[in-house]
């Protein structure tokens, strides 16, 4: 009788699934994937009875830790995730009282049923004030330890829910709803938290849409300055006297149009972090100027003769390798190594797919119009084309794709009808033709899905891909930052025999900017 009232408890537990970031993955609750087995700790000095409730427990299909010590125990507890415990009150060294007080004092979650061998009202108040969710008498009265095991249950089932909950609203604080089971995104994961409290300064490269940005804001919001301004500035969006004067701000008439004093982002970012995006795009000019202001830690608006103190953190961000650009004379080395004193690298969703589904229910669940319209599910179909497409766009283009799938939407179900344009992409192409609204831009999507393929031939390897195409380093640097690719985006491979080698050039080189027949 007992067992099966065990049993119907267990049956009844809540459900996780694997949603959210961090170490192991857990999400928000769904149904169809219980909570793991709860651990039920045993604490009392009689064999005999540590024996029968351990053959109870384990036989409804819980895990069962036994111990004869109240010491024993709080070791156990240390060690081990436990979800309820049952003590004796009557236990040599330390009592059944104490261990109950740590317990309700360390562990509040955790609830505690007690064994007395008295039945004094005394003892029961005492118990309860101390902490514990219940007590029996002995010898057991079937009854009552029935009644005291479906308590402690409900509580454990509730806390264990709580517990859970709380890691993984933590973990979507932290790592700003970032999901993904793969150990590379899992080790960016582990950065954060061991970077975010510091102050050092961060670098995060990756291409287009891999979620620069997101990580940038996930570090800030780990920091002591969490309760600062998150200021964020794209350098690629103004011309070079432009971006001085956002970055630093002006007083009233610097300039032709300055009718007003102005602060810039340097000046917002007092107290908080200053996140700099495409920070490729700055000028070497501009380098040494944002350098001196960081190494000083002042800033001077344009027009003024005064330099105010600033207390900020520098995340800074890139779609090319900035490494070369250093080599190439285009970024400062000064520069460069105050800005990359961590480096945090973002691999494309091309090389994480196993994520997709992942991403793609999490947008569903928290898209309001998904909400809306009751649309919670795509087709087998659509999420094999998701799944074999290769996402240039990366997790910006997977969003858009699946936003204009939901305005589209006439059912619950997501199917290819509402995916138009994947569905074209899905198709086989004749000759490898793909739509394009120009000819330069056929061209350009050729070439860059070109690179894509020979830089993933030779691992990224940038000297033996310049080789297989027939060009030189120059300019294929130069083209890899056109088309904003990241060679260390792609898994390294052993270096091909020069006999392997040979069928990985192409005869028809990049040099040329002309469709070859």
């Amino acid at each position: 009788m007992i067992a099966n009232t065990i049993k119907t408890q267990a049956s009844t537990g809540s459900s996780v699934d694997e949603y959210a970031t961090g170490k192991n993955g857990r999400g928000p609750f769904k149904k169809g994937m219980d909570l793991r087995t709860p651990n039920l700790l045993v604490v009392d000095d009689d064999a005999t009875v540590r024996q029968q409730l351990e053959r109870l427990y384990t036989q409804s299909g819980y895990s069962v830790v036994t111990v004869s010590s109240a010491e024993e125990g709080i070791a156990r507890l240390a060690e081990e995730d436990i979800d309820f415990a049952i003590t004796d009150i009557k236990l040599p060294g330390m009592d059944g009282v104490q261990l109950i007080s740590y317990i309700h004092q360390n562990l509040p979650d955790v609830p505690v049923i007690a064994i007395t061998g008295y039945s004094d009202i005394q003892t029961a108040v005492n118990v309860l004030k101390l902490g514990a969710s219940d007590f029996v008498v002995k010898p057991f009265d079937l009854g009552a330890v029935q009644e005291s095991t479906r308590v402690a249950l409900e509580k454990s089932n509730v806390y264990m829910e709580i517990r859970h909950l709380r890691r993984w609203l933590k973990d979507r604080s932290i790592f700003g709803g970032m999901l993904s089971k793969t150990p590379e995104m899992h080790r960016v994961f582990e950065v954060i938290r061991m970077v975010g409290p510091t102050d050092m300064t961060v670098l995060v490269q990756g291409e287009t849409g891999t979620g620069k940005e997101l990580v940038a804001s996930a570090i800030h919001y780990q920091s002591g300055r969490r309760e600062g301004p998150f200021v964020t500035i794209n350098c690629a969006g103004f011309p070079e006297s432009l971006l001085e004067s956002e970055l630093f701000g002006y007083e009233k008439g610097a300039f032709t149009g300055a009718d007003q004093a102005k602060p810039g982002k340097i000046e917002l970012a007092q107290g908080g972090t200053l996140f700099l995006d495409e920070i490729e795009s700055m000028s070497v000019v501009m380098q040494g100027k944002l350098l001196r202001a960081l190494e000083d830690q002042k800033v001077q608006r344009l027009g003024g003769s005064t330099s105010l103190h600033v207390d900020m953190r520098v995340i800074a961000a890139s779609n090319v390798p900035l490494k070369e650009m250093v080599t190439e004379g285009k970024m400062r080395s000064d520069f460069y190594y105050r800005i990359n004193v961590i480096p945090v690298h973002l691999v494309p969703l091309r090389q994480r797919k196993v994520d997709i589904p992942l991403l793609v229910h999490d947008f569903l669940r928290h898209h309001p119009v998904a909400s809306a319209k009751g649309i919670n599910a795509i087709s087998k179909k659509v999420m094999n084309v998701l799944m074999e497409y290769t996402w240039p766009g990366n997790i910006r283009e997977l969003q858009n794709v699946l936003e204009r799938a939901i305005v589209l939407a006439t059912g619950r179900v997501i199917d290819m009808v509402d995916l138009p344009d994947l569905a074209r992409e899905s198709q086989p192409k004749e000759n490898g033709i793909i739509s394009c609204a120009s000819l330069d831009e056929w061209m350009r999507e050729q070439e860059r899905r070109f690179l894509v393929q020979k830089l993933d031939d030779f691992g990224g390897n940038v000297a033996l891909t310049a080789k297989s195409c027939g060009i030189g380093l120059r300019t294929l640097s130069r083209k890899i930052r056109l088309h904003k690719l990241d060679p260390r985006s792609f898994k390294r491979k052993a270096a091909p025999s020069k006999i392997g080698l040979a069928k990985h050039i192409d005869p028809s080189p990049l040099s040329s900017n002309k469709p070859q027949s």
